[in-house]
């Protein structure tokens, strides 16, 4: 069970969020919000009752949760990124995580970043040889595109692979 925040005359200025609220605003839904409480990323506020408040902190604070889920960042990355700190014994203990954490996190986002640039690329060479086909009547086979100028070229691209008639018996 979450640990629960003092309500402070300070927290209570601020504006809160009761679970289904907070999950609208983040386009996801409570259960979401719980996992990500069970999985230790989120301590929101508890009253008395038990009913979760989220403050515009604790709803900033899913959002990164979120960008770093979309990015398909491990979320063993991101539950180390939230609990580094208060788990750590020191502030030198502390950026020592944080930075080693961080320069993974770096270095796997730019490994992504590659893979969709080369992906952008892929696509684009794609569009530019499908367009050619614009007007095309015949069939869409390889027996009717054997002597097609885009046929020649389907090597260019990758995604041909998968939008290419796959290797069957002809007509």
């Amino acid at each position: 069970m979450a640990k629960q925040r003092n309500n402070t005359p300070a927290d209570q200025a601020r504006p809160v969020y009761k679970i289904g609220e907070a999950a609208e605003r983040l386009g996801t839904t409570p259960r979401t919000l719980r996992f990500y409480e069970e999985q230790g990323m989120l301590n929101p506020f508890r009253t008395a009752r038990g009913t979760r408040l989220y403050s515009e902190d604790d709803i900033a604070r899913l959002r990164v949760i979120q960008h770093l889920v979309r990015l398909d960042v491990p979320l063993r990355t991101v539950h180390e990124l939230a609990v580094a700190r208060p788990e750590s014994r020191s502030g030198n203990e502390a950026s020592h995580k944080v930075f080693s954490l961080l320069k993974e996190l770096r270095e796997d986002v730019e490994r992504k970043k590659q893979e969709c640039e080369d992906a952008l690329h892929q696509i684009s060479t794609a569009l530019i040889l499908v367009e050619q086909c614009f007007g095309c009547r015949k069939k869409p086979t390889l027996q009717s595109c054997k002597r097609c100028p885009v046929e020649k070229q389907t090597n260019r691209s990758r995604l041909f692979h998968l939008i290419w008639d796959q290797n069957q018996a002809t007509e």
